[in-house]
């Protein structure tokens, strides 16, 4: 997906260093090294104040890229970090639904133009 290079873009964008940034997030520069390099992942606490930092939805955050297109996904109408557990369970529910449908689409998509990749991916049989 796009989570690394949106993390690195929305940084770049509002202005912020890793330092900076790593401070909002209560983590040192090196971790958000990582995450803009897409060797670490953030968890999902740590998505949330991310999307909360540059307003953006947890789907527009991990789905879309950025860096080319506008914002595909509303978001809440408060933070996401101010949302109870409630809340918080069915944006992150609605996240998975949709990568979820964006999975089964490559794995159509895949099964269709490759097929021998698609059965070394275990796609079919």
């Amino acid at each position: 997906m796009y989570l690394s290079q949106n993390i690195k873009f929305l940084r770049k964008n509002n202005s912020l260093t890793q330092a900076e940034f790593g401070d909002k997030l209560g983590i040192q520069a090196s971790q958000v090294t990582k995450y803009e390099k897409g060797t670490s992942d953030p968890p999902v606490a740590k998505l949330i104040q991310i999307a909360d930092i540059f307003e953006v939805s947890l789907q527009d955050l991990v789905m879309t890229d950025l860096t080319t297109n506008p914002p595909q996904f509303s978001r809440p109408d408060k933070p996401y970090g101010t949302l109870d557990e409630s809340g918080q369970n069915e944006m992150l529910e609605r996240l998975n639904k949709e990568l979820t449908k964006r999975i089964l689409q490559l794995e159509d998509y895949v099964a269709k133009n490759d097929p021998d990749q698609a059965r070394r991916w275990g796609i079919i049989e």
